[in-house]
């Protein structure tokens, strides 16, 4: 049977009755200990000047007395057995520490494996707390007042089946917790990209109808591009977003999660309390009961710091002193930093935007809308574009170009067709249907075809042209291999033409074998 353990309280009564003249066998009845344990307390109270010939002391006194007994009782640890059984792996334990990545863990599995060290687990801790002492950390709780603060973060959510794309993708919980009441808003998304970092901010804030003062967040790239303890650079549409809504963006210390430990202990409360039940069919759904969750469920739980239920304190004294919601909504921006080409365009959301030729080469910041990019350079705006509505489109101001570049731009295309027209009928049909592609685009290979005629002249080229026409093949490289190879001295036999065709005339235009190996060149 295990000995049962003599709390202060206890011993404090036991000290007290004997000091009142009180026997052994009257204070075991009265307490419920053995003699044996009662005449050792008192042997040992005696031993620091306790005697019944003293008079009575306060409670102060007893208290005091009780805990110089109870320290007196302790065995120290180097005394005991399982530090002595222990400190014979002393030079072991000392050079496996020395192992890159090795902790005191798994120390004590290598000691079990190896060494047959029969000991618990606990007492090998103790060894080590006492060998090894871990330095104290202290820290400051910080407490602030209502709507002056909130602390936000992202989390894994596990798995979550997304409706539209029908199928299960991963998902990740934001939380904002807002310092004071420590009422909290939940969402579940499947990125954590700019746009939907601003998206969930401006969510919270209709949810919680205002706004706090400041936001606490981590270093994720969405909200800081660079993380600094004093000069921090911000993600721009995360800092537009700042300004629209009048919060000042305050980055916790890289690395220190306790900068944010409100919002940091909400993750696994969110995974713990709500995701382990499951009770949702897809992200949507999920959603909508989570804000049922955070108000009347986690809501109204006592906190265990607080001691009170976050939204009556919310309800009740932190939401009437948010700043107002501005009154329009925030149009969310896409950020964006550019180099611009040779060909005067930079790339922005798979569309093609112009600049100046004095820009050619540097690197810009873009910057979205619902309806135009606008491109800065040093802080300053140096051009405005209507935006794309579709992918792959260019939006070219032919002034960009400088005069030595933009005459060929600047050309309408009766011009090209009257150019074209020279080197033969084929050219000039050849070039209508490139430029009907894609004017601005083509025009490179409108010029290379052109070029391609000082090479292997004007004939050449419209009978390669009436080949690609009838073949649909367009490009360039075809062009030149059918130029080079000589393609166009090979009539091109049409279907009511072949059929009349026998005998040698029909073989006249057969080829031997070597002449398909393009690695060899065919002399006619």
């Amino acid at each position: 049977m295990a000995r049962r353990e003599i709390v202060m309280e206890e011993l404090v009564e036991v000290l007290y009755q004997w000091h009142m003249g009180r026997s052994i066998s009257q204070i075991k009845r009265s307490l419920g200990i053995d003699r044996k344990t009662i005449r050792k307390y008192i042997s040992l109270a005696e031993g620091h000047g306790f005697s019944r010939d003293m008079e009575v002391e306060e409670y102060a006194y007893y208290l005091e007395l009780a805990g110089r007994v109870q320290k007196g009782l302790k065995t120290p640890l180097a005394a005991s057995p399982a530090y002595k059984a222990t400190v014979l792996y002393e030079s072991t334990i000392e050079k496996l520490l020395g192992q890159k990545f090795m902790v005191a863990k798994q120390v004590y599995r290598i000691l079990m494996r190896d060494y047959d060290y029969g000991l618990s687990y606990s007492s090998f801790k103790r060894y080590m707390n006492m060998k090894y002492p871990k330095p104290q950390m202290n820290c400051l709780r910080i407490e602030v007042g209502a709507a002056e603060e909130a602390q936000v973060d992202f989390g894994s959510a596990g798995m979550m089946y997304d409706p539209e794309t029908e199928r299960m993708r991963r998902a990740h919980a934001f939380v904002m917790t807002l310092s004071y009441s420590r009422h909290h808003y939940v969402e579940f998304v499947f990125d954590q990209g700019q746009v939907t970092w601003v998206k969930c901010h401006m969510h919270a804030f209709e949810y919680f109808g205002g706004v706090v003062g400041r936001v606490i967040l981590d270093n994720l790239k969405s909200g800081i591009l660079k993380p600094s303890t004093y000069d921090p650079v911000m993600n721009r549409t995360y800092g537009e977003c700042g300004k629209h809504y009048g919060f000042i963006i305050d980055p916790a210390k890289v690395r220190m999660a306790a900068h944010k430990g409100k919002v940091e202990r909400k993750m696994p409360v969110v995974r713990q309390q709500f995701l382990s039940s499951g009770d949702f069919k897809d992200i949507k759904e999920a959603n909508k009961k989570v804000v049922e969750w955070c108000i009347n469920d986690y809501g109204m739980q006592v906190h265990g710091t607080t001691k009170r239920r976050p939204y009556e304190v919310f309800s009740t004294e932190e939401k009437s002193l948010l700043s107002r919601l501005p009154e329009e909504g925030f149009e969310i921006p896409l950020w964006k930093e550019a180099r611009i080409h040779p060909d005067h365009h930079i790339v922005f959301d798979k569309s093609y935007y112009s600049l100046p030729t004095r820009y050619v080469g540097k690197k810009v910041w873009v910057r979205g809308g619902m309806d135009r990019v606008q491109v800065f350079w040093e802080g300053e705006l140096i051009k405005t574009h209507k935006r794309s509505d579709r992918p792959g489109t260019f939006n070219t101001d032919e002034s960009d170009y400088p005069p030595e570049k933009s005459k060929y731009l600047l050309k309408s295309t009766t011009y090209y067709d009257e150019q074209a027209s020279v080197h033969g009928e084929h050219v000039r049909r050849l070039i209508n249907v490139i430029l009907g592609e894609h004017a601005y685009r083509n025009l490179r290979k409108v010029q290379g075809i052109f070029r391609l005629a000082n090479k292997y002249g004007s004939g050449a080229l419209d009978l390669t042209s009436k080949r690609c026409l009838h073949f649909g093949d367009y490009r360039m490289s075809t062009i030149r291999r059918a130029l080079d190879k000589k393609a166009y001295l090979i009539a091109i036999a049409d279907d009511d033409k072949t059929s009349q065709m026998s005998g040698d005339k029909a073989l006249c235009f057969m080829r031997p074998s070597e002449y398909f190996d393009h690695t060899k060149e065919v002399s006619q």
